[in-house]
């Protein structure tokens, strides 16, 4: 097994969540963030062939993204979210992420990705209505 890499907050001890969460808030909002973000993007790329690439990327593999942040580029735009802007209401994240994402994709000409896992109903609806007429 090879060793993980080493991170300045310690991993939770089983069974201790609501308290590592109440003393490292900006740790977990961090990874909350990375994962409202993850789920959004990686429902779009199993659902959707040949709409408007997607994709992410956050602070701890790019050095190029600011400190406690996650990036998603949709086209040529991007959408910063940060841990100091959304550290209060992390909850909010992920529909934020997904309407943004949802106004900035073209779907014109996209087809569902079949056999691909369970698909996103969102992205399957938006396909159908971007489409008429196509089953």
């Amino acid at each position: 097994m090879s060793p993980q890499p080493s991170t300045p907050y310690p991993a939770p001890p089983a069974g201790r969540s609501s308290e590592m969460r109440a003393r490292y808030p900006r740790y977990y909002a961090q990874k909350d963030l990375l994962g409202a973000d993850e789920s959004v993007v990686a429902g779009y790329q199993r659902a959707v062939a040949g709409g408007t690439p997607v994709s992410m990327s956050h602070s701890w593999r790019d050095p190029d993204v600011p400190d406690e942040s996650v990036q998603v580029i949709v086209g040529g735009e991007r959408l910063l979210l940060t841990v100091e802007e959304w550290l209060d209401r992390i909850e909010l994240a992920q529909p934020h992420l997904m309407s943004w994402v949802s106004a900035r994709v073209h779907l014109e000409g996209a087809k569902d990705r079949a056999g691909r896992g369970r698909v996103e109903p969102y992205w399957h609806e938006a396909i159908r209505r971007a489409n008429p007429g196509r089953r």
